[in-house]
């Protein structure tokens, strides 16, 4: 049986080879581990993804027969969630400038974290991406079904007030000034846990 590298098997499906990774780490693509760590793919497992009538990968590559418009919207795809990561990363690094350059000022001044009022606070931190949209959106409707009328929810986009919470990457989540949550949306249930966990 013939065996194409990573790359190999990246060129013949039209695919990056980050993501030819992807596919072998969520099983979606067999490979072969040489005792060196380097993965082989056998010929068969690409034919199979260039097969019209075999299943692909989500967002996978178009076949041969594939019409000029399912190849533009395979294309549009890929942009779309490449736009989405690039935006997360940007705003991320953002707040990471931001910090290093309060942090190298000899005479900066000190940002002041607001103090928590007599109920519970809780901040989505995050300058705009869509995560830290959704995490705030999120964080919103667990509240609402928690019953939790009481807590005071904002969404903290300055980026001053972010970096004072240190090089985190957004979104954030802060509870009564204490960080738990940074780089991620949790699913509605792990949030809800979280938020029972942390909460007065």
């Amino acid at each position: 049986m013939r065996y194409l590298t990573v790359s190999q098997a990246a060129e013949a499906l039209q695919l990056s080879v980050p993501t030819i990774k992807r596919y072998i780490y969520d099983g979606e693509l067999q490979s072969t581990k040489l005792p060196g760590g380097q993965h082989r793919i056998a010929v068969s497992e690409v034919e199979r993804l260039l097969r019209p009538d075999e299943a692909r990968p989500e967002g996978g590559a178009p076949t041969a027969e594939a019409t000029p418009e399912e190849r533009l919207a395979v294309l549009e795809r890929w942009a779309t969630e490449l736009e989405a990561e690039i935006e997360r990363l940007s705003a991320s690094l953002s707040v990471i400038s931001r910090y290093c350059s309060s942090m190298c000022e000899e005479q900066a001044e000190a940002v002041d974290v607001p103090q928590a009022g007599p109920h519970s606070r809780v901040q989505v931190l995050g300058p705009g991406c869509r995560r830290c949209d959704e995490l705030h959106a999120l964080t919103v409707e667990v509240l609402q079904e928690m019953g939790r009328s009481d807590v005071q929810i904002e969404h903290t986009r300055d980026l001053a007030a972010i970096a004072a919470f240190g090089p985190i990457v957004t979104p954030g989540l802060v509870v009564d000034d204490e960080l738990v949550l940074t780089g991620r949306v949790p699913d509605k249930q792990a949030l809800r846990e979280l938020l029972t966990d942390h909460l007065k």
